[in-house]
């Protein structure tokens, strides 16, 4: 097993279940870590990489720090000033630190119960972050100009050298609840990616919105849903990548931007987020067809398939006597409200005898 020159050694006490109520009790406070908008404290920060380097790389010199306002910034520097930085240094910074953690922690629970107390350290909060990491470097790399191969290759390279810093919160959770803390730690609570190199570390702020759906999803109508203090920023509808352009006009949807957009995904989200109750009634649409069940609306879209919903009233009173109306999009091969709500429950027209509407 390679040797690293900070302590990785499980604690000699610990047990999987141990590992699993630690994970429990500190599983917030890693998830506010993980999407922290917070402006980074500098001095506490460029203390704490001394202290790792220190640490990790007890042979060198302190490093320049140089701080950066985005990813984006960081990228291109490490693209453009290899000579001053020096040899990268994650391997020795980070990544030893990582794999012998984990084979150590692997050999002493063995496979099964290191399984189950990843999933209950990490489970939660990985995907996200693995979502959230890919979405920035997309972005970054995408800020290369089309034609310059060179660029995109060296920005892309920039990116393998960085440290995710709040988002290393996908691993450090099982590491710190198995009494493994370590610099790493201190670093994912004090700023957002960094990148180290023998001669200089470069750290990066944090984000200053990050905004997700109810579902994990990076998630904003109206502008980005992730934006740092230089302006680069990711652009996303609950989950869907958007281009910067569409996203800076989506604000400004409105019934004739919808019907002028000649792409279909892009007018779906339009439509998402316009509402489509709202298009229906500003577009002088009315119902065409009314049952027990409803009333079913379609709107044309020209050469696409209709927009088609149902407007429907819950039986049951709110507390001040009133009663709500929902409308359900639904697909437009439905031709009576009943078959579109009978759709929404995975059911038939024919097989849905509701007793009450809710």
């Amino acid at each position: 097993m390679p040797a690293t020159a900070i302590d990785v050694t499980p604690h000699p006490d610990l047990t999987a279940d141990g590992i699993v109520a630690v994970a429990a009790a500190t599983r917030d406070a890693w998830r506010a870590i993980a999407l922290s908008t917070e402006a980074v404290d500098r001095q506490a920060t460029e203390e704490t990489v001394l202290r790792l380097y220190a640490e990790s790389l007890p042979d060198s010199a302190p490093p320049e720090i140089i701080w950066c306002r985005s990813p984006l910034e960081a990228a291109r520097l490490v693209a453009a000033d290899a000579e001053r930085l020096g040899a990268p240094a994650r391997d020795r910074v980070r990544d030893l630190t990582w794999s012998v953690g984990r084979a150590r922690l692997a050999e002493r629970l063995g496979p099964r119960e290191f399984g189950r107390v990843w999933q209950a350290a990490c489970g939660d909060l990985a995907p996200l972050i693995s979502t959230l990491i890919a979405r920035i470097a997309t972005a970054v790399e995408e800020h290369a100009d089309p034609e310059d191969i060179a660029e995109r290759t060296a920005l892309r390279i920039a990116l393998t050298h960085a440290v995710h810093g709040q988002f290393d919160a996908s691993w450090l959770p099982l590491y710190e609840a198995s009494g493994m803390a370590c610099g790493l730690g201190r670093m994912a609570r004090s700023a957002g990616w960094w990148w180290p190199f023998e001669n200089a570390v470069i750290l990066t702020e944090r984000p200053l919105a990050l905004r997700l759906d109810d579902q994990d999803r990076l998630h904003h109508g109206d502008g980005p849903a992730l934006v740092y203090a230089d302006g680069f920023a990711v652009y996303s509808w609950r989950g869907t990548p958007l281009t910067e352009e569409f996203g800076r006009r989506l604000a400004a949807t409105s019934p004739d931007t919808i019907r002028a957009e000649e792409n279909a995904e892009l007018r779906r989200i339009m439509v998402e987020h316009y509402t489509p109750e709202r298009f229906l009634k500003e577009s002088g649409a009315q119902p065409v067809q009314e049952d027990e069940a409803g009333k079913l609306w379609r709107i044309a879209m020209g050469d696409d398939e209709s927009i088609v919903l149902v407007e429907v009233v819950n039986s049951s009173p709110e507390p001040d006597g009133t009663f709500n109306v929902y409308f359900l999009r639904v697909p437009p091969s439905m031709l009576t409200a009943k078959a579109g709500v009978a759709w929404t429950f995975g059911l038939t027209e024919d097989e849905y005898q509701p007793l009450r509407q809710t």
